[in-house]
């Protein structure tokens, strides 16, 4: 898009807008690669070959089965947790930092997470299991370490989020969320940007052979926005439909390998200057490996692509980044 003519007011709020939306972008292409892959790696459960209803108990002494007989399983009754505490530290390598159409600067990004939710284990609904949850969290996004310096841009998330999962038999669970995103500079504390966003979706878990399980999640979110400026403060107000699959594949009972693969449209109700409205395509394919030194500590290695086409051809790009994370939550 071509403007021969701005005025400082508008070029300011340009600028705001525009990285209020790189910010989200960066957000989103840090986030849900990272989390989704880490929740559908974790949805496979550990001890898949071993504890499960209809096999036998393994001895606890040498001969037991001689001196009581073998010990059928008829149910596994895991404890009950009400509350979940984690912390995860992602380092990871982009050739596309600001998500520029024609490639762009190199950097590294540092995302460190904080988390407590009260999530009860689910408990006996109708035919299924109802699970709701509230939680908060803080992210801090560092950039430029070991790389360029990009540090202006650092900044912070905040985040509430009230939502319920309902577990249906066959492995269906269909899921609603709410959450307020609040983002914030680094230097100033200054808040630029927030939203509220009400998230629906349903997930399949499908047992693939005695190793693996296929996931397969779709969802839909709208974005109500405050872009941090009083020129058109509603410029990053937009609606998501994704559709992810993964293939989690337990190596070793410590080792999970997952290729995954995700799309995501996006619909924003305007452009930065209020001229018309946006159609973004994204998609991500990658693949990770999560190795499990306990059940609540987990280092996660990946390679991801990011290819985004769009109606307008200021919001194209393309990238590929690699990195890990350290997961650590317990419950309680």
């Amino acid at each position: 898009m071509t403007v021969k003519m701005l005025t400082m007011k508008t070029i300011k709020f340009f600028s705001i807008a525009t990285l209020a939306g790189i910010l989200c972008a960066l957000s989103l292409q840090a986030q849900p690669s990272a989390s989704t892959a880490v929740q559908q790696q974790q949805s496979i459960p550990q001890a898949m070959p071993n504890l499960m209803p209809g096999t036998n108990a393994p001895e606890l002494y040498s001969d037991e089965d001689a001196d009581v007989g073998p010990q059928h399983i008829l149910s596994l009754s895991p404890r009950r947790t009400m509350f979940e505490v984690s912390a995860d530290s992602e380092y990871l390598w982009t050739d596309n930092a600001l998500l520029q159409p024609n490639g762009g600067v190199e950097s590294t990004i540092f995302v460190n997470t904080i988390s407590a939710a009260y999530v009860p284990t689910p408990y006996r609904l109708g035919n299924g299991r109802f699970a709701p949850s509230i939680g908060i969290s803080s992210q801090w996004y560092n950039y430029g370490l070991g790389g360029h310096n990009l540090s202006t841009n650092d900044f912070n998330v905040q985040t509430i989020s009230l939502g319920a999962k309902y577990l249906f038999s066959g492995n269906w669970m269909a899921f609603g969320e709410f959450d307020y995103n609040r983002f914030v500079g680094q230097r100033d504390y200054r808040e630029f940007y927030h939203d509220f966003t009400p998230v629906i979706g349903l997930e399949n878990l499908m047992r693939v052979g005695d190793y693996a399980v296929l996931a397969t999640t779709l969802k839909g979110d709208i974005h109500d926005s405050w872009a941090g400026t009083p020129l058109a403060d509603d410029s990053e107000d937009r609606g998501d439909l994704s559709a992810a699959f993964s293939l989690s594949y337990l190596v070793n009972p410590k080792l999970v390998m997952q290729p995954y693969y995700r799309f995501q449209y996006t619909h924003y109700a305007w452009n930065v200057l209020h001229t018309g409205n946006r159609n973004d395509f994204l998609h991500s394919i990658g693949v990770s490996a999560a190795y499990y030194f306990l059940p609540n500590l987990s280092l996660r290695l990946f390679v991801n692509q990011d290819v985004r086409t769009s109606s307008d051809t200021n919001a194209k790009y393309h990238a590929v980044s690699a990195g890990g994370d350290l997961t650590y939550s317990i419950q309680f």
